[in-house]
C-alpha cells in the first residue's frame, strides 16, 4: 500500500470514527475529547505544521 493509499485509508477510519461519536449517547465532556482526538490523528496523517509547533510560515 502506498503512501496516498494510507493516508486514504486512516482519513476514512476517521470520519468513520467521527460519525460514530457524533451519533453516540456520550455526554458532551467525553464526546469533545474524542472528537479533539480525532482532529489531532488527523492532523497527522495530513502533515504539514502542527498546532503549538516551532514552526513558523511566512504568509
Amino acid at each position: 500500500m502506498g503512501q496516498r493509499e494510507t493516508q486514504a485509508a486512516l482519513f476514512a477510519a476517521i470520519e468513520e470514527h467521527t460519525k460514530t461519536v457524533l451519533s453516540s449517547s456520550l455526554n458532551s465532556a467525553p464526546k469533545a475529547a474524542a472528537l479533539a482526538d480525532l482532529a489531532l490523528a488527523y492532523r497527522y496523517a495530513s502533515g504539514g505544521p502542527q498546532p503549538g509547533s516551532v514552526t513558523v510560515e511566512k504568509g
